[in-house]
């Protein structure tokens, strides 16, 4: 039976895997493969409550998500693969769950961090997720907002005011 346990074991199996890949291992279909159900993991109630969910998503699967960005354009060579993973992450700065977008928010700003100058191709589509996000009723979904938005200024090197008041 799947347990907790062996659920963060699995995660930590495939982002040390994922993190030496120098192999290509990480094709289009596989990531096609592991992205769905990664993300999915931030759904899930297992996570458990607020604070400790959100330290398992932080310290387990936003690692694993930015690091599955970065694999799959060394092994395809295209950083074409973001975008549906960044595209699922912004759909869950709207989910019902205040755990949920907060969760969404942090592994948006590891692939940010992870991928680095390379992630401003998305900035586009991010903008308007990220515009909610800042607005929203939860403190803590707000925060992380707020730390991506800085995240994502000192990418570009300018405030993203004007495009935040512009949306």
């Amino acid at each position: 039976p799947r347990t907790r346990a062996s659920a963060r074991i699995r995660r930590r199996c495939l982002f040390g895997a994922l993190r030496f890949d120098t192999l290509g291992f990480v094709t289009k279909e596989r990531f096609e493969a592991l992205m769905p159900p990664l993300i999915n993991l931030l759904e899930d109630p297992e996570c458990g409550p607020a604070a400790a969910g959100l330290a398992r998503v932080d310290d387990l699967l936003a690692p694993a998500l930015a690091q599955l960005a970065v694999a799959v354009q060394a092994g395809t060579g295209s950083d074409l693969l973001w975008k549906p993973l960044n595209r699922r992450l912004l759909n869950l700065f709207a989910d019902a769950s205040p755990r949920v977008r907060a969760g969404a928010i942090g592994c948006a700003r590891a692939v940010v961090e992870k991928v680095g100058d390379e992630y401003v191709t998305l900035i586009p589509e991010t903008v308007p997720a990220l515009v909610e996000a800042l607005e929203d009723a939860d403190e803590e979904v707000e925060a992380r907002a707020r730390d991506l938005t800085s995240k994502i200024e000192d990418l570009l090197g300018e405030s993203l005011n004007d495009y935040l008041v512009a949306s």
